[in-house]
């Protein structure tokens, strides 16, 4: 939990990385424009800038808007839903699925080749396990402003479902990594593994940074974000560079 100052000290840390994940996004994608693997990572890093910079301004935002969904009974107080706030949580979760699959996607592109990854089979199990994940999440999550503190904080509310649905996203990461790291094993080329591990490294990294948060939450570290918050920014950051160098490495 956070309150105003905290959130927007957190916007430096978030911007930065909206920038690195931009920049690697758009060089990726201009390596290889036509290749479907560099398209690929650059719809998946680009839907990571929208869940950032979302983020960044979502929670001031709950901070001092005037309009809401209600109020709900917290920790035996009062706690508003800001409007503003959650429509664009809404939104960024949408964008930040967009990552969890695009990086699935590159794994199945990596592993069996794009004519595989191109059939409607494929393309509809991609489709349809988003939305199985977007939508029940976009349902559960819910950014809450706790009136009854002082300082008053705004914060996603902890609740079974979405745990439910940070554990489903962190499955579909792993999933992606599972499908790396098969080709990992098979092949023999020095080179070519090192490729394949700097995208293990990526995808897996991006998996520890939504379980680091998570266990913040748990552990309800109260004040601590100008540490915490920063600290799971870094180790996101760290993704895209992970995956530029991979690509990098293909020619």
């Amino acid at each position: 939990m956070a309150d105003l100052n905290q959130d927007l000290y957190m916007i430096i840390f978030k911007v930065i990385e909206v920038f690195v994940y931009l920049f690697c996004a758009i060089t990726i994608y201009r390596k290889k424009r036509g290749y479907i693997l560099n398209r690929t990572y650059f719809i998946a890093l680009s839907g990571w800038v929208v869940y950032i910079l979302l983020d960044a301004i979502l929670f001031p935002i709950g901070h001092i808007e005037l309009f809401s969904f209600g109020y709900i009974s917290v920790n035996s107080g009062l706690a508003t839903i800001p409007m503003i706030a959650n429509i664009l949580r809404d939104i960024a979760v949408a964008a930040g699925g967009v990552l969890a699959f695009g990086f699935l996607y590159a794994s199945i592109i990596i592993r069996f080749g794009e004519a595989r990854a191109k059939e409607k089979r494929t393309l509809l199990i991609m489709l349809g396990g988003y939305f199985l994940l977007v939508i029940p999440t976009i349902i559960f999550d819910q950014i809450i402003k706790e009136i009854n503190l002082n300082p008053v904080t705004v914060h996603t509310q902890f609740n079974i479902p979405s745990a439910i649905m940070i554990l489903a996203q962190i499955i579909v990461y792993f999933i992606g990594v599972y499908e790396l790291f098969v080709i990992y094993r098979k092949i023999s080329d020095k080179n070519e593994k090192r490729r394949i591990l700097f995208f293990i490294l990526g995808v897996i990294i991006i998996a520890i940074g939504v379980l680091f948060f998570v266990i913040i939450g748990l552990v309800n570290l109260e004040g601590s974000a100008f540490i915490t918050g920063p600290i799971g920014h870094i180790i996101w950051i760290l993704a895209p560079i992970f995956i530029l160098i991979g690509i990098k490495r293909t020619e």
